[in-house]
């Protein structure tokens, strides 16, 4: 007797609208409905994204029905000329588009309540392919639902790409299908924070301890600021998937030992904030490279007041003497970019805002060089509540974005682990 099926229910995203691939857009919603999909146990296995043409889009709907158990489409249901999805699907389901008084009533009332005379051109919302069943708005942009091929065939949902409309469309209609085409079960994403080592050192580590764990999937994400090792579990039920989860994440968390920064929502920023109050102590910074990157990582968590007291840009060497006080001699015999210059900086912002700590940095992000520095040369700096500074300098790679961000990211880094010594 044959076991169950190990088969995966597969999905697919087809995002619709040329401004996507004209680069005006981003397309977050194939991000977003990934994210979402995956926890439900679906396997995404293509973003497709396809410009306002009937043509293409009904070429694109008819290769990845032949791919997937579920394709959603986002986009191209509004009333315009290049709204195209509703014509591509029907021809795509070789049905006719047929009018729905009940939806155009509700568009109506809708355009009503917002004090609005609904425009013609909104009836073409109106029409679906024959056999779909309507999602009713939330915005002003129906979407539906329709089968295509013969018996249990692909599972079709379209919804507006206007992100928040098509987030409460997918709650309320493509969840409750979900459950109903996979018969349950969640997928969860635990995710280790990783400071100061690179992707295959990184690798090199984990790899061998789950060569034999089964129902896991171990993936690699290089951000400019860490490196985010992902974990992948399958399971009936949200419980099960995190008690199956954590052993193998207090395993890999043992294995890298001190560059895990934290797990899941614990990043850098919010790892050392929470560290900074546990110990009753504040923060100030003075930034020339980052230009005040650092402060403003920290202040996007809540509750960063309670630590960060504040901080300067002092991206030229005269504001480093004008508002830090720096000696000119100083900085004429060791540069704007030095071990000396970011010590400095250092205890001056540490005096400035009568901090416990304060940390600094100096650096050439590019993308040129300067005062005979390459780019990507770099230091940072922190002050102790003792008066001692430590000063830490390197080369780091990447573009001067990337420069930025992984400069913020080992003085942040650098903060955490003193302050997990302490």
């Amino acid at each position: 007797m044959s076991g169950p099926s190990t088969i995966p229910f597969r999905a697919a995203v087809l995002s619709v609208g040329s401004e996507l691939l004209l680069g005006d857009l981003t397309d977050t919603n194939a991000t977003w409905l990934s994210r979402r999909l995956t926890e439900h146990g679906v396997e995404v296995v293509h973003h497709l994204a396809v410009g306002d043409d009937v043509d293409r889009l009904v070429r694109s709907v008819r290769w990845l029905a032949a791919e997937v158990e579920l394709l959603i489409v986002g986009g191209g249901l509004g009333p315009t000329s290049d709204d195209r999805t509703r014509e591509a699907l029907a021809a795509a389901a070789g049905r006719d588009l047929v009018h729905h008084p009940e939806l155009e009533e509700d568009l109506v009332a809708r355009f009503a309540a917002m004090g609005r005379r609904m425009a013609p051109q909104n009836v073409r919302q109106t029409f679906l392919p024959e056999g779909a069943h309507p999602i009713p708005a939330v915005g002003t942009a129906p979407g539906f639902r329709l089968e295509l091929g013969e018996g249990r065939g692909t599972q079709v949902v379209a919804m507006p790409g206007v992100p928040w409309e098509l987030h409460a469309q997918f709650e309320d209609a493509v969840v409750p299908l979900l459950a109903e085409l996979t018969g349950g079960g969640v997928t969860i994403t635990r995710v280790l924070h990783v400071a100061g080592r690179g992707e295959s050192d990184v690798a090199e580590v984990v790899e061998p301890l789950l060569d034999q764990e089964e129902g896991t999937v171990l993936s690699f994400l290089a951000r400019s600021s860490e490196i985010q090792l992902r974990l992948t579990v399958g399971a009936p039920d949200r419980e099960t998937a995190l008690a199956r989860s954590e052993p193998i994440v207090e395993r890999l968390t043992s294995a890298l030992g001190g560059a895990v920064v934290g797990v899941d929502d614990d990043d850098l920023e919010t790892v050392v904030l929470r560290l900074l109050r546990a110990r009753g102590r504040t923060l100030a910074t003075a930034e020339s490279a980052t230009a005040g990157d650092i402060a403003a990582r920290l202040a996007r968590v809540p509750g960063a007041s309670d630590a960060l007291v504040g901080g300067v840009v002092v991206y030229t060497a005269g504001a480093k003497q004008d508002v830090l006080g720096l000696p000119a001699s100083l900085l004429e015999a060791e540069g704007t970019v030095s071990e000396a210059t970011t010590r400095a900086l250092a205890a001056a912002a540490q005096q400035r805002f009568h901090s416990d700590h304060a940390l600094a940095v100096t650096g050439v992000a590019g993308p040129t060089g300067v005062e005979g520095l390459a780019v990507g040369t770099a230091y940072w700096a922190l002050a102790h509540p003792d008066g001692e500074v430590e000063v830490h300098g390197r080369r780091i790679p990447g573009d001067r974005q990337q420069v930025i961000a992984r400069l913020g990211s080992a003085a942040l880094d650098l903060l955490r682990l003193r302050l997990t010594d302490a």
